[in-house]
């Protein structure tokens, strides 16, 4: 099975920036190093992409759980 692109996830920097009170060069900065990113980047794929969940612990051999329950 191959995944293929199907959307594109956005994000308000200035939003974000207001939220969190920290500047948009500090925001654009965080969310271009894919090791900061990745911990939002998984919740948004899982609830948004996938319409699903995450694997219940950080050592599971996979990450998401798909709408049907696939991982």
């Amino acid at each position: 099975m191959s995944a293929k692109p199907n959307g594109l996830l956005t994000w308000n920097i200035n939003e974000i920036s207001n939220a969190v009170s920290i500047g948009t060069d500090d925001v654009r900065e965080y969310f271009t190093d894919g090791r900061r990113v990745s911990f939002l980047l998984e919740r948004r794929l899982a609830y948004e992409v996938e319409k699903g969940k995450l694997a219940q612990s950080e050592g599971a051999g996979f990450d998401l759980i798909d709408l049907q329950g696939r991982k």
